[in-house]
């Protein structure tokens, strides 16, 4: 019997953290436009988190969680899961020789 796995926890960029609330607005159908105002930002902030070039403070998370009616910890987990796909994309890359 193989030895069991462990599971590696991966602490989440803000580029996860971007592609996870970019993934969470588009399943509501909304635009930067609409988020960031009910969020209370500027759409180029709020662009800017999702392209994972700004590091938001909690204040802004916050009001994201709230403008897409969410707990804070569902933008923690998914930007964690984003994490974990983008680990196994690479691995899958490297196996098929496809990265350098």
């Amino acid at each position: 019997m193989p030895p069991p796995t462990l599971a590696v926890h991966i602490t989440p960029t803000n580029a996860a953290l971007g592609v996870a609330i970019r993934f969470l607005r588009r399943a509501r159908k909304l635009t930067i436009e609409d988020l960031a105002y009910t969020a209370d930002m500027h759409p180029t902030y709020l662009s800017g988190i999702e392209r994972g070039v700004r590091n938001p403070t909690w204040e802004k998370l916050t009001a994201l969680a709230r403008a897409l009616d969410i707990p804070v910890s569902t933008l923690a987990r998914d930007a964690e899961v984003q994490m974990q796909l983008a680990a196994r994309i690479r691995e899958a890359r490297l196996d098929l020789g496809l990265a350098a």
